[in-house]
Formats: C-alpha cells, structure tokens, sequence
C-alpha cells in the first residue's frame, strides 16, 4: 500500500551552509495545505505570519511532529539530526510522535529529509505560537458590572443536589494552585505538569503554582468546584483532571488530549485560545470526539476569544467542527468574535476566590468564563444523561441558546424527562 505522503514546502537558499531561511512554510491544515510566510524583521529562530493569524506568530524550534505508522519505532531511527523522540498523541493505526533537534535549522532540514522514509505519514515542525507586538481589534471598553456567583449569573434557581457526579471534566490551564477552601473535599484524579512532563501533587503545594500564575486556573476550579454556599460551582460533585500548560507548542497540546483521554474525560475544558491548529491536533481532536466515552464521544469546550476575529476566516482551535466554541456577553454587549463556528454566547462576570483575602471577592470574566460555566453546565447534564453523546452535547447548547445560553431551561429539559 502507497503511503500518502504530506509534504511541507520549503524554499531553502543555501540552507546547510547558511541560517538562510526558507522563504515560506507550506502547512497542512484543516486538511488543506497553507502557505505561512517568513517574517525577516524576526531576531533569533525563525518565524512565520499569516494574515488569519493577525498579531500571532509561528516559531520554529528544536522540534520536529511525525505521524508514523506504530510499527515504526523512531528510537531505533538513527539519524544525526535527531536528539530524542517520544511518541505524544496515539492514533488508530498511526501515532503522531515529537522529534527534539539540535537546532531550528536542523529541524527544517530533519522534516525535508523524513518523507523518503518508508513509514512516515506525515512530518512537519512542532510550532510555538507566539504573539507579535501588542493585540489589536478590541471593541472599545466592554462592560463590566459587578460580578456575580455564576449561578445567579446564569439564572439558576434549581440545579441537581449533586452537579456532575460520574462525571470527568479535564480542565487545561496555565497553573492551579488548589488553595481555595471552598473545593473541599477535593482530590483530582490527575494534577499533571505537561511542560515539564511530571506530575504534580494532588493537595495545595507551592511546587503547583511555582513559577506560574494560578488565577486563571483557579478561577475555573471556582467556578466549577466551589461548594461554598453562595457561591456554588457548577459541577462541584465531577472528578477532576487538572493538565497544567503554559506554552503552545502544538506537541505539548497533543499530551495534554492524550493524557485527558487516557483519564477518561468526559469533557475537555480549554478556556483558552490558540491561533493555529495543525493537523496533528486535528487528528487529535477528531480522535477523541469519535473514541472518547466508549465511543459516545468526548467534547471539548473551547473559549471564542476576546479580541475581533471572524472564526469563518481563521485556522484556531476555536475554529474546529470538532470544538463547543463559546462566546461571552455582558449587559447586551457581546464579545467581538463572531462566526459560525460559535455554538452559544454566555452571561458574565462571575465572582472567584482571591487568595489574598481569602474571600470570593475577584473578577472571573470574558470567553474563558464563559466557556467554563458551559463545562460545568455539560458536566451536570452528563451526570443526569450520561448516555447523551458528544454530537447530543453539541446540538443541544445551540438549541438552547437563542443567542444566550439557557442554562436552566437545558437542565430542566431533562428533569423533566425523568419524571415521565
């Protein structure tokens, strides 16, 4: 059988004797090839731009992606360019694995070179996306009233005495630091450190937050986990899966999927953005909406983003048919993302747990916010229907969003349902 060979193309100009970068790096992406182009004015290893990616960039590091087929053992692949090789996401018949290089110039040389290889499908640089300058395309001040518990946020009066029970919710974030009082009982199935690739302690430990900011981590553990009484998590009775992530280099993104799947999730959180998904994460999250919950499907929830971009026009994670995508609102105003891809729009901002005064007094708000309380939203329906499956998942937040989000109405469609 002919292998199909996917093949990134580059315009080398005297690339072994010289850092000469090539001219433009052909990607594939949702399943078509494009064309990003170099950036000269960048210092360092080199970067690639593309109009879609507005104020985001593309850098080349000491990494090199590889879909291959398992029979293939890349440790045994004895190649000069190559330092270690590890295998990051596991497909059907195939696995996507990460190659570490010397150099970005070896890793653009290590990619040309693979595609004679008998057994690679596929070979491409693992690239760290980055930001170029400062972010454009707000919309002016967005409003921000004082926040609110997100149940009162969402206009939840009845919701089950024990939200997301049976259920696993992975939440993937910069830091969580697991010092708010109102989670306990508390006790993630997972804490793990995808930069560093080591686990992480399951209790409060300055070794979880060192180094990182925490808050946006823990504002989603509150909104998700609180048990305080008045301010009540969504799904304070689902297990947790915490992957800690602060870089976006696509192969990190890739352990993270594995290790959420690998747990069982029911549900992947990512309140975040990510301007470029390649086709390596494409695979991936094709491969846990198909396989995840015993082929019921996993969902993953993903952040619209807080800055103007048509998601129609855009290669980001929020863009993908396989993503929940969520947009925001406040007081009427909505967050300046639109396209189709956005299934619902979600009231915030919601009060979160501060550490320096031990109280619920913070601001969690924006996309993030939003997506989360979806999460936890979904979490509490699964512990009430887990037999729905993730393309159930899907449609019904867009039936019950009219354009905001019914949180209440969605819960009781199904409350109801058991009483008959």
């Amino acid at each position: 059988m002919k292998l199909m060979f996917y093949v990134i193309a580059l315009t080398f100009t005297a690339l072994a004797q010289a850092q000469v970068w090539p001219e433009s790096l052909t990607l594939r992406v949702q399943e078509e090839n494009v064309q990003f182009r170099f950036l000269p004015q960048a210092t360092g290893a080199p970067v690639y731009i593309h109009p879609w990616l507005g104020t985001k960039a593309l850098q080349v590091g000491t990494r090199v992606l590889v879909k291959h087929e398992k029979a293939l053992k890349l440790a045994n692949l004895r190649h000069h360019l190559i330092v270690s090789s590890a295998v990051v996401f596991e497909l059907e018949a195939y696995y996507w694995s990460v190659m570490e290089t010397q150099s970005p110039l070896a890793s653009l040389a290590l990619v040309q070179q693979l595609q004679s290889l008998p057994g690679i499908v596929m070979a491409e640089p693992d690239l760290l996306q980055i930001r170029l300058g400062t972010q454009g395309g707000e919309t002016g001040r967005l409003p921000m009233p004082p926040p609110k518990p997100v149940r009162q946020q969402l206009s939840i009066e009845q919701w089950p005495a024990t939200p997301g029970a049976e259920v696993t919710l992975a939440v993937i974030d910069s830091a969580f630091g697991l010092a708010d009082p109102a989670l306990q009982p508390f006790l993630p199935k997972l804490h793990y450190d995808i930069d560093q690739r080591r686990p992480l302690p399951l209790e409060p430990s300055e070794i979880a937050v060192n180094g990182y900011d925490s808050f946006h981590g823990d504002a989603t553990l509150a909104t998700l986990w609180s048990r305080h009484p008045d301010t009540q998590g969504l799904a304070f009775a689902a297990d947790a899966v915490l992957l800690r992530r602060d870089t976006n280099w696509t192969s990190d993104i890739l352990v993270a999927l594995q290790l959420a799947y690998l747990s069982q999730a029911d549900l992947i959180l990512a309140a975040w953005t990510l301007p470029l998904t390649q086709q390596a994460l494409s695979d991936a999250l094709t491969f846990v909406a198909e396989n995840g919950r015993q082929g019921k499907g996993t969902l993953l929830i993903a952040a619209a983003g807080n800055f103007r971009e048509n998601l129609n026009q855009s290669f980001s994670l929020a863009a993908q048919p396989q993503v929940l995508t969520v947009n925001a609102e406040s007081q009427g105003t909505v967050w300046p993302v639109i396209g189709e891809p956005i299934a619902t729009q979600v009231p915030v901002p919601y009060l979160t747990f501060s550490q320096e005064t031990g109280r619920y007094s913070l601001t969690f708000s924006n996309t993030s916010a939003a997506a989360t309380a979806v999460a936890g939203v979904l979490a509490a329906v699964l512990s009430e229907q887990p037999a729905l499956t993730a393309a159930d998942l899907h449609r019904l937040v867009r039936q019950y969003s009219q354009p905001v989000f019914d949180a209440q109405g969605l819960m009781q469609h199904f409350q109801r349902s058991a009483q008959h």
